[in-house]
């Protein structure tokens, strides 16, 4: 029994951290996902293209420093884009933008107010989008935000229902 506990001690020694946020988180309150992101099977299928975070207010600041390559309504919604100098690109909504077009924002500066519409409660879709032209791909976000998403193993029988 001892060394059972010993090994399985020494496997969760091995078990790495959650990664180092490169970002700021930028919404109020506890750091939750409420909705993951989810791949789309093409290039233009659905899928759901980012992470819908929790907030508990309506303060909104910009989790990287770039420039403010969108800001402005799409359909319905108030959508504000930060490109990063690495030419990544950060997209908030549904938010009233505080900064214009072309503007130069900070990591932490306050840069939107959130509006309600996307989730039933109060939340932040955040989505990232890197590479240009036909490289071009949207992934999530939750590495910068130093998420940790471990992969789970199930029993061989388990059913999947």
């Amino acid at each position: 029994m001892k060394s059972l506990l010993l090994a399985f001690g020494v496997v969760l020694a091995l078990i790495p951290g959650p990664p180092e946020a490169t970002w700021t988180w930028p919404t109020q309150g506890p750091h939750v996902v409420l909705r993951d992101f989810r791949a789309p099977p093409t290039p233009w299928g659905a899928g759901h293209r980012g992470l819908d975070l929790g907030a508990t207010g309506t303060r909104v600041i910009a989790p990287v420093a770039g420039v403010v390559s969108f800001s402005g309504v799409v359909v319905d919604r108030g959508v504000l884009t930060i490109t990063t100098p690495a030419g990544d690109r950060v997209s908030l909504e549904p938010v009233t933008p505080s900064v214009e077009m072309g503007a130069t924002v900070s990591r932490g500066q306050e840069i939107a107010v959130l509006a309600t519409g996307h989730c039933p409660t109060l939340c932040l879709h955040i989505g990232l989008r890197t590479g240009s032209g036909e490289q071009e791909r949207y992934r999530s976000p939750r590495r910068e935000l130093g998420i940790e998403l471990r992969a789970v193993l199930l029993p061989w029988n388990y059913a999947l229902g």
